[in-house]
């Protein structure tokens, strides 16, 4: 089947407008899907269920750019003016199809067939770029109501004066929830649930520049991760750090792994998202394709795959990855095909 139609972005997050940037760069006209109103994915709500707009960023393996990474401060509202910046780039080869629900990617040999509820439109060549933010996800087994992903965490004041509270997550959203709170409400009583041993270290250190899925071994102890935070010291000394996981919770009671069981006003999990499209790819070849899948046709780019450590991806690989994908579908208008 013949079409017309250049390619498909879908997804409005920071790897769907590195994407948008690098095909509309090399002239292509890129038709662009999203859920979402405006691009900027999590980063056009308040991200990691943060409780203030202006919340310094601490993160700079992928929440900084370079761009603005040697500020000594960063702030929610400069990141998200740095990512308008950079999805109006080009707007003449983009054709915004935003707040549109997209069904289905399915490749065929010449083609490939984006269905949403408006109809099914055919593209050369598609990049997903959804990520892993769809819906909250909790992986606990709880009954009551007092249990709630942090996504839902929009200000403190459900959380009455020296309540007992519970963070769970060992990433960086936990850790910054929990710095939230110490600044903000110091009169409540916080632990925070790692799952895993985690070493705390601060932005300008050497080992921020790695991201914070990295993991490391001592002397064959289990592995720890870092997780970077404003100031060590007071996260470890004003909240309890429990390296174990959550089994259970029955209302306030809370069930960890060992038989410990402890009760807790509040318990706020940052345990991530399920991914709103999951794709059957084989695994990456980083060394040909920045770490992306691609379909067996090659028609189909997934950025940013969910399980291949995504939440710890950089800026720097965003960009790569979109790179990658421009120049796999200029292979492909050529008629010849990246191995």
């Amino acid at each position: 089947m013949a079409t017309d139609n250049n390619c498909a972005v879908i997804g409005s997050g920071i790897f769907g407008i590195q994407a948008v940037r690098e095909l509309t760069r090399r002239g292509n006209f890129v038709d662009w899907y999203s859920s979402d109103p405006e691009p900027g994915g999590i980063w056009q709500a308040t991200p990691w269920g943060k409780t203030r707009e202006s919340t310094e960023l601490v993160n700079p393996g992928w929440c900084i750019a370079s761009e603005l990474r040697m500020k000594p401060t960063v702030t929610v509202q400069e990141f998200r003016a740095l990512l308008k910046s950079w999805s109006d780039e080009n707007t003449g080869l983009q054709r915004r199809r935003f707040l549109t629900r997209v069904d289905s990617v399915v490749e065929y040999d010449s083609h490939v067939c984006v269905a949403t509820p408006h109809g099914e439109t055919p593209y050369a060549f598609v990049v997903v770029a959804t990520g892993p933010y769809g819906q909250p996800h909790v992986p606990i087994d709880r009954t009551g109501d007092n249990c709630y992903h942090a996504s839902g965490l929009h200000d403190l004041s459900r959380i009455q004066p020296h309540q007992s509270v519970l963070v769970v997550g060992g990433g960086q959203s936990g850790v910054e929830i929990c710095e939230e709170i110490i600044e903000e409400r110091p009169d409540i009583r916080l632990s925070w649930c790692t799952g895993r041993r985690v070493r705390l270290i601060t932005r300008h250190s050497p080992l921020a520049m790695l991201g914070t899925c990295v993991r490391y071994s001592t002397r064959g102890e289990p592995p720890r991760g870092f997780v970077i935070t404003k100031s060590p010291s007071t996260v470890s000394t004003h909240c309890t750090i429990m390296p174990t996981r959550v089994l259970q919770v029955d209302g306030d009671r809370v069930e960890f792994s060992g038989g410990r069981v402890q009760q807790f006003d509040h318990i706020i999990a940052a345990t991530g998202y399920a991914s709103p499209v999951r794709l059957d790819f084989p695994a990456p070849n980083p060394a040909r394709t920045k770490g992306m899948r691609l379909s067996p046709r090659r028609r189909i780019a997934a950025l940013n795959y969910p399980g291949d450590g995504c939440g710890g991806a950089s800026m720097r690989c965003a960009r790569k990855q979109a790179a990658a994908a421009a120049r796999l579908f200029a292979d492909l208008e050529r008629g010849c095909f990246v191995g």
